[in-house]
């Protein structure tokens, strides 16, 4: 699955959802300034998921908070 972006006028939320063999998905969201890189940023959250779906809505819900939060 590919990672998703939301973006608000300061900020983005670099949101994944991945399948973890034994305990089903892991969702990730990491909210950076404009135009900085992910890599170094703290993960908001990073847990598992026993559907994808929920995973995705978790996430997003987390990460447009996360940037309704930066306004």
């Amino acid at each position: 699955m590919t990672d998703r972006i939301i973006s608000s006028s300061t900020h983005d939320a670099h949101m994944s959802v991945k399948d973890h063999v034994a305990d089903g998905w892991v969702a990730s969201v990491c909210v950076v300034p404009k135009g900085v890189s992910k890599s170094h940023e703290v993960i908001k959250l990073d847990t598992f998921f026993e559907r994808e779906d929920v995973a995705w809505e978790s996430v997003e819900t987390l990460a447009r908070a996360e940037l309704n939060n930066l306004k």
